[in-house]
Order: structure tokens, then C-alpha cells, then sequence
């Protein structure tokens, strides 16, 4: 048998220069799609409403599918791009993420209970000053005094002493006087330094707060004073039931600035003046949105030069943020045949100049549509390759020949 045919395959196999990916020749790619507002389309002669209709539908089809464009409506607006949180949602506020990173370290401390007692009271104490720091705005009350309660049990474990053991209860027991803590696996002393607390904080004479002021010019009369963030009303509001130690007044309300301040409680009556600051709020202009009805008569008689319409026209393609407008009208001569004309306008490089709109090559479509999708198909690679050009004839100045003719 010959076994010089598969060897020497084998060798002009090997011996063809292999084909490196950057010589394979790749697909050219579009360039970034342009955003093109498409005016429905007008008529010049007697062009029936469906065929109007039909041709409409057909450019915006057609365009949609060409590539290089995206139609956009009358109805889009402008990316909302570096913004946090949607129109009309409500952004969160530096002090709502002070307390997002209390709760944290209050959860972090309580894994470490166990743990390291000493990372543990650290961290207890980092949440506690995050909570007061942003006291105008805490609403749940129980959480600081939970820390101070456990920043307590750790302490005395980390022997600070007796009396900084029984500060942070005492702190604890006046916001929350019901406050109790588990006393399984707890030692004797601790205990007993728990119990001697709360019968001194309940052995006090109640004490009173009362909180007066307001906004300038009786600005805010919807606003609610919370003391330990329990509501006790609209202002001057008072609350005669306290246990003297430390406690926090806020005053909220539409159209102020969340107000709060810590007291110290230490004699029966108490007053507190608030000072809340109004928020000032930037009206903004009601302004109506534009349509195509802005346009219509624009579009009707070629009047793209004049003031007014370049006025609207800009306005369209700002408030759609469109890269193009074409305006497209469809002329019947005498005999019924059609003549599809396009104009394609961008905005002006430089605000307070006029933009620039050009007219387009004309397309014939049968009388009957029979080529309407094949004469769509020309007219879109005609808009495609002005986009891409733009501009490639001079701007108009005047009504375009189509509409006087």
C-alpha cells in the first residue's frame, strides 16, 4: 500500500500559514444609535387618511429597524442619569444613614457578646453616639436603649466600675422605665447593682418638660412634638410623667427640618424652647409639556425657518432628548401618484441659534402602495446616511420647494 498520499496531505496541511484572529475580517459595527423624533407625517394634495395612516406607521417601522436609529414619541423625556432616587421618591438623609450604621454596630456588638467583651463594649459605645448624634431623627428609642443597657452588662464585665455601670442603666431606665435585662448566667453583683438602679430611678419625683417656640410666622402649624419618641402633641406640648434623667425632645412636621435636642431632666418643671428652620422649597415653573399638535402647523406648511417653529421644534427635541427630528409630508399630484419628501433637522450646536433642517431626497410610492415596505426601505437608508452625514446639503431658510409647488 502507498502511504504517500496521507503524508504529504498532512505536510500542505502544516504547511499553510496559519490565519490569525486580527486578519479575520470582523463585522463592522453601527455607530451609537441616534434618537430620532418622527412628526407623523403630513399631506399635500388628496391623499386618503388610511393610506396617511399606513405610510405613518410604515416610517416609524421601517426607521425603528434600520440600525442607526431609534424613533422616540412626543411622550419620552431625558435620561435621569446620576440620580439616586427616582422622581418624587423621597432620598434618604445623612442622619437616617447615621442610624442605618448604629443599628449595624449594635448588631455587630451583640454577635460579640461572647466573643470579646472588650470589641464588644467598643462597639456598643461607637452605637450610641451615632444614635444621640442623629436623635432628631431616631424614631425607634428602644434600640438606644437597649445599647445603653448593654453597654452596661459588658462594662461591668470589663470592670469600668460600678458607677459608669450604673450610669448606663440609668440611662437606659429613663427612656424606657420598664427596661429589664435576663438575669440567667448573670453574677450576684451585677444583679444586685441592677435592682439598687431601678429602685432609685423609680423612687424619684416624676418630673415635667415642656417644649414651646415655633416656626417664624406661625410657619409650621402641622408640626408634632415627640418626647422619647412618644408623641405628646402640637406645641406648646407637655409631658408631666418623666422620670428625671436624660430624655429627647424632637419637634417634625411638613416643610421643617427635623429638630431635636437631649436634656437632663433634674427638676419638676422644665421648659424647652424649640427652634425649628423652615425648608425652602424651590417652586418649580408649571410648564406644559410639548406635543406634535405643537408642530402640527410647522409640519402642514414647511414653515421650518420661522421663529415660532423653531422655537417648539427645539423644544421637542430637548424635552425628548432626540439627536434628530424628521419631519415627512406625502404629495399627490393631479393623476393621484405619491411623492414621499423627508426633512431631517438636528439641534443647534450653540443655544439661541437656529436648528438646522435639511430636505432629503424624494421617493415615488405607487398610488396603490404596492411598493410602499420596498420604497420605505429606500427612504430610511436615505434618512440613515443624512444622520450619519449631517449636515450634507445646506440648511433651509426658506419654505422648501415641495410645499410651493
Amino acid at each position: 500500500m502507498n502511504h504517500a498520499k496521507p503524508a504529504l496531505f498532512l505536510a500542505v496541511v502544516l504547511a499553510l500559514p496559519m490565519l490569525s484572529p486580527a486578519l479575520i475580517p470582523a463585522r463592522k459595527a453601527h455607530a451609537v444609535t441616534a434618537r430620532t423624533l418622527v412628526i407623523p407625517t403630513t399631506k399635500r394634495g388628496d391623499v386618503s387618511a388610511i393610506y396617511l395612516k399606513r405610510i405613518d406607521r410604515g416610517i416609524q417601522r421601517t426607521l425603528s429597524f434600520s440600525g442607526r436609529l431609534k424613533v422616540t414619541k412626543d411622550t419620552d423625556r431625558p435620561s435621569q442619569k446620576g440620580k439616586a432616587n427616582a422622581i418624587g421618591a423621597r432620598q434618604v438623609t445623612p442622619l437616617e444613614k447615621q442610624i442605618e450604621q448604629a443599628d449595624k454596630l449594635r448588631s455587630e456588638g451583640m454577635e460579640q457578646q461572647t466573643k470579646d467583651s472588650v470589641k464588644a463594649y467598643a462597639l456598643f459605645v461607637k452605637a450610641i453616639k451615632l444614635y444621640e448624634g442623629a436623635a432628631a431623627e431616631l424614631v425607634d428609642f428602644t434600640k438606644l436603649a437597649d445599647a445603653y443597657t448593654r453597654a452596661g452588662l459588658i462594662g461591668f464585665k470589663n470592670r469600668i466600675g460600678a458607677n459608669n455601670v450604673k450610669a448606663w442603666f440609668m440611662k437606659g431606665l429613663a427612656l424606657q422605665p420598664t427596661l429589664v435585662i435576663s438575669r440567667r448566667g448573670q453574677p450576684a453583683k451585677l444583679l444586685k447593682l441592677f435592682d439598687a438602679t431601678v429602685k432609685h430611678m423609680q423612687g424619684l419625683k416624676k418630673a415635667g418638660v415642656e417644649v414651646i417656640g415655633g416656626c417664624p410666622n406661625q410657619g409650621c402649624p402641622a408640626a408634632v412634638c415627640y418626647i422619647d419618641g412618644i408623641k405628646s402633641g402640637a406645641l406648646p406640648a407637655k409631658n408631666d410623667n418623666l422620670i428625671r434623667g436624660q430624655h429627647f425632645v424632637q419637634l417634625r412636621g411638613p416643610g421643617i427640618k427635623p429638630w431635636g435636642k437631649i436634656i437632663f431632666v433634674a427638676r419638676p418643671n422644665f421648659t424647652v424652647k424649640a427652634k425649628p428652620v423652615m425648608i425652602k422649597v424651590k417652586t418649580a415653573k408649571n410648564v406644559a409639556p410639548l406635543t406634535f399638535d405643537d408642530v402640527a402647523m410647522c409640519a402642514a406648511h414647511g414653515a421650518f425657518s420661522k421663529k415660532a417653529c423653531d422655537t417648539q421644534v427645539q423644544g421637542l427635541l430637548r424635552q425628548t432628548d432626540s439627536d434628530f427630528v424628521l419631519f415627512t409630508m406625502v404629495k399627490a399630484d393631479r393623476y393621484g401618484r405619491l411623492t414621499l419628501h423627508g426633512f431631517l433637522g438636528r439641534p443647534p450646536a450653540k443655544r439661541r441659534k437656529p436648528a438646522q433642517i435639511v430636505a432629503l431626497k424624494a421617493v415615488s410610492i405607487q398610488k396603490s402602495l404596492s411598493d410602499l415596505n420596498a420604497q420605505l426601505t429606500t427612504f430610511a437608508a436615505i434618512v440613515d446616511k443624512a444622520a450619519a452625514a449631517f449636515p450634507a446639503a445646506r440648511a433651509l431658510s426658506t419654505v422648501p420647494r415641495a410645499y410651493s409647488e
